[in-house]
């Protein structure tokens, strides 16, 4: 009977475990899923931005969503706005994407937020 009693006991705990797993799991794909959702943005800058150490450009801006191109270091781009996303980041759209502004440095002009 012990024996039955702490076999239920360390099932039980299992299955909590698992479901606490399968939560965390939903709430990434949840918070992927909402830092890709479309984000408006128009060409309102007169910015030239300079790619640094090479960049990706994406769909949204947030590294989780589509990967559109790569660059590599020292492409000139036209700057429309910036955003800052759901993780404090800030990213500015290009023709070609979202560039995360880690990999930009500001050439000329400025860039104003979308």
């Amino acid at each position: 009977m012990g024996f039955h009693k702490k076999l239920t006991g360390a099932l039980g705990a299992t299955a909590l475990a698992v479901s606490g797993l399968a939560a965390n799991v939903a709430t990434a794909g949840t918070a992927a899923a909402a830092a890709c959702d479309h984000v408006s943005a128009s060409n309102i800058s007169n910015g030239v931005v300079v790619v640094v150490g090479g960049a990706t450009a994406y769909k949204e801006p947030a590294a989780e969503c589509t990967a559109v191109m790569s660059m590599a270091p020292g492409r000139d781009l036209n700057a429309w706005c910036f955003v800052v996303n759901q993780y404090g980041n800030q990213w500015t759209r290009v023709n070609e994407g979202w560039i995360y502004n880690g990999h930009l440095a500001l050439k000329s002009g400025t860039v104003k937020h979308c």
